[in-house]
C-alpha cells in the first residue's frame, strides 16, 4: 500500500490549490483523491463559458454536462411552505469551478474582519489580502491593452484599477469578458439614470456600485481550478492524482487520522481500498467534509449514536452553522433580438457567434450571459451593501431549458448575508446516502426584507429610459405582484440558493467550532484538517470561489509552516 505525507480528499477549488502548493516540496508525497473524472479542462463543454448553462438542463443531457454534477437537496423547508431546494455541486477535478459561472468576487473587507473578531486571529482582511494577490493574475493590470474595450463612465476599466488590491503573477487568471452584449450597457446606463454610482472594480477599495463582473477566464475559455493549479504540475513525481475514488470514511488510530477508506465503481462491481498518509486534509466542500467527519465518529455524539456510529470525538459543531446566499430571479421579455436567445430572426447572429467562438473565442459562447451586476444597499441606514444583482443578457438559465427560446433578460436579486443558519446531519450511517440538509430560510433572524426591497429596486432600474427600446414587459413575478405581500409570496415560492454553501466545519475556539484557526486542524484530533469553504465562520458578501481559493492558499502555508 502506497503511503503519502499528505492525503487530500476532494479536488475542487481548495483541494487543487493544496495539491499544487504542498507538492512544491519535492521531499513530500501528496495524494489528491477525487470521486469524479480527471483531465476535464480540455473538454469543449468545460472550456466554453456558455457551456455552464447546460450542466443542469435535462433537455441537453446529450452534451455531457450532467456527468460533471453531483446533486444534493434540502429537506422540506418550513419557511418555503415545505418546498425542497436543489443543490448541485461539481464532480470532477476542479470541482464546482468546472461548472460554475466563473464570477470572481472576494466579498467585503467587513466580512473578513468579522471572521477575525469572532475569535480567528490572522483571518482579517489585511491578513488575507496578500493571499488574494498571490493567487491572482488580474488581466486588466497584466495586459491593459487587452481590456481597453471594456469602458465604464467613459473610461477604460483598466485605467480605473488600483494595483494595491491585485496581483499579476498568480495561477488564477481573472479577466474581463472578451465580448459584452449591448444589453449589459443598457443595464449600466439605466443604473446611471436612476442615480447609482459605477464601480470599475468590485474587488478594490469598495464593493458598492454598478459595473462589469470579472471572470476566471483566459483567452475566452474557462479557467477552472484544475486548469489553474493542477495542469501545470501534473508532471511532478511526488503528486498522485487519484480520480474515480469515493472516500467513505477516515481511518484512525485512537484520535489520530492515518488514512482514508475509499471505493471505486458502483454496486457489486465496486473496488474498495485504503490510502494512508501522515496527514489527512478534507477539502470535499461544505456538504461532504462534515459528512465524512460524522461517518468517522467525529461530530455530535447524540446524533452519531442514533445511527449506530461509535463516537470517537464528540464535536457538536460538525454540520452546524450552514449558510448560503438566498436568490430570486426576475424575468423580462424583450421586443428586440439584442438579448441572446434562439429565434428565426436571430439565426444569422447566432450562426456568427459559432464562428466567433471557433476562430476567436469571442461572442455568445465566450459568455455565461451573467455579464454585469451591482452591490447595493436596500436601505440608506445600512453601512454596506446587503444585495447583489446579476444582470443576465438572456433568459436561458439552469432551471428552465425551454427559456433558451425567445429573447429577454433576467436579473438575479441575491441577499448577501441572510440571517438563516441551517444544519447538515447524517440521514444514515450509509456513506452512499446523501446527508440531511436544512437551511431554515425565513426563520429565526431571516426575513424577506432585503430581497423584497431589492426586487423593487430592480423594477425602478427597468423603468428607466435606457430600457424603453427593448422592454416588452415583466414576465416574473409579473406586474400583478404589486404589493409587499405578493412579492413575498413569490419569493417563498421561487427563491433558491446561489450554490454557495459554507460554514459546516467552522473555524474558531468556542464550543461549536470545528477547526483551530491557527492550523485548520480538527479540534481534538491529530493529523486531520479541514481546508475548504466549510471552515468559513460566516458567509462572505459575494460569490464564494475567490474566498475558497484564498482559504486554501493560506491553509497550505499553515500546513507547511507546522511541518518545518
Amino acid at each position: 500500500m502506497e503511503r503519502f505525507d499528505y492525503v487530500i480528499v476532494g479536488a475542487g477549488a481548495a483541494g487543487s490549490v493544496l495539491a499544487s502548493r504542498l507538492s512544491e516540496d519535492p521531499k513530500v508525497r501528496v495524494a489528491l483523491i477525487e470521486p469524479g473524472t480527471d483531465r476535464n479542462s480540455g473538454r469543449t463543454i468545460v472550456k466554453m463559458p456558455l457551456g455552464m448553462v447546460t450542466f443542469m438542463m435535462p433537455a441537453v443531457d446529450f452534451l455531457g454536462g450532467p456527468k460533471f454534477m453531483s446533486w444534493f437537496e434540502t429537506e422540506p423547508e418550513p419557511g418555503l411552505q415545505g418546498r425542497k431546494v436543489m443543490l448541485p455541486r461539481g464532480k470532477a477535478t476542479g470541482g464546482s469551478t468546472t461548472v460554475n459561472g466563473m464570477i470572481f468576487i472576494r466579498g467585503q473587507r467587513e466580512d473578513y474582519d468579522h471572521w477575525r473578531d469572532l475569535g480567528n486571529p490572522g483571518w482579517g482582511y489585511d491578513d488575507l489580502l496578500p493571499y488574494f494577490r498571490r493567487l491572482e493574475t488580474f488581466e486588466a493590470l497584466a495586459d491593459p491593452a487587452g481590456s481597453r474595450h471594456i469602458r465604464l463612465g467613459g473610461r477604460p476599466v483598466s485605467e480605473q484599477i488600483d494595483p494595491a488590491f491585485h496581483g499579476t503573477g498568480g495561477p488564477v487568471n481573472v479577466a474581463q469578458l472578451r465580448s459584452v452584449n449591448p444589453m449589459c450597457d443598457v443595464f449600466l446606463e439605466a443604473a446611471r439614470q436612476a442615480g447609482h454610482a459605477y464601480n470599475a472594480d468590485f474587488n478594490g477599495a469598495r464593493q458598492e456600485g454598478f459595473g462589469y463582473y470579472t471572470f476566471t477566464q483566459k483567452g475566452g475559455e474557462r479557467q477552472s481550478a484544475e486548469r489553474a493549479y493542477l495542469d501545470p504540475v501534473r508532471h511532478r513525481p511526488n503528486l498522485a492524482i487519484l480520480p474515480g475514488r469515493r472516500v467513505t470514511r477516515i481511518l484512525t488510530e485512537g484520535r489520530r487520522a492515518v488514512g482514508v477508506a475509499w471505493e471505486a465503481g458502483e454496486g457489486d462491481a465496486a473496488v474498495r481500498g485504503e490510502t494512508r498518509g501522515g496527514e489527512i486534509i478534507l477539502s470535499a466542500g461544505a456538504f461532504v467534509s462534515p459528512q465524512l467527519l460524522m461517518l468517522s465518529g467525529i461530530g455530535n455524539g447524540r446524533d452519531l449514536a442514533r445511527h449506530g456510529i461509535e463516537v470517537l470525538n464528540d464535536l457538536p459543531g460538525v454540520g452546524a452553522n450552514l449558510q448560503d446566499h438566498i436568490d430570486v430571479t426576475m424575468e423580462y421579455k424583450a421586443k428586440t433580438t439584442v438579448p441572446y436567445g434562439l429565434s428565426w430572426k436571430a439565426l444569422p447572429a447566432n450562426v456568427a457567434h459559432v464562428f466567433k467562438w471557433l476562430f476567436g473565442r469571442r461572442g455568445l459562447f465566450a459568455s455565461t450571459t451573467g455579464e454585469g451586476g451591482a452591490f447595493v444597499r436596500t436601505r440608506p441606514d445600512l453601512d454596506r451593501p446587503d444585495i447583489q444583482l446579476f444582470f443576465c443578457t438572456s433568459v436561458g438559465n439552469a432551471q428552465n431549458a425551454g427559456s433558451l427560446f425567445g429573447h429577454g433578460f433576467l436579473v438575479h436579486v441575491c441577499e448577501l448575508r441572510p440571517g438563516s443558519i441551517g444544519r447538515l446531519t447524517l440521514a444514515s450511517a450509509d456513506p452512499h446516502e446523501r446527508p440531511s440538509i436544512r437551511y431554515d430560510f425565513f426563520r429565526g433572524d431571516s426575513t424577506m426584507e432585503s430581497l423584497r426591497e431589492g426586487m423593487k429596486l430592480v423594477r425602478r432600474l427597468i423603468a428607466q429610459k435606457a430600457f424603453e427600446p427593448h422592454l416588452a414587459g415583466e414576465v416574473t413575478p409579473g406586474p400583478e405582484a404589486d404589493s409587499d405581500g405578493a412579492l413575498e409570496a413569490y419569493i417563498r415560492q421561487r427563491c433558491g440558493t446561489l450554490y454557495h454553501p459554507v460554514g459546516t466545519c467552522s473555524m474558531g475556539t468556542g464550543d461549536m467550532a470545528v477547526v483551530d484557526p491557527s492550523s485548520l486542524r480538527v479540534h481534538g484530533m491529530e493529523g486531520l484538517r479541514v481546508i475548504d469553504a466549510s471552515v468559513m465562520p460566516a458567509i462572505v458578501s459575494g460569490n464564494t470561489m475567490a474566498a475558497t481559493y484564498c482559504i486554501a492558499e493560506k491553509g497550505a502555508d499553515l500546513v507547511r509552516r507546522m511541518a518545518t
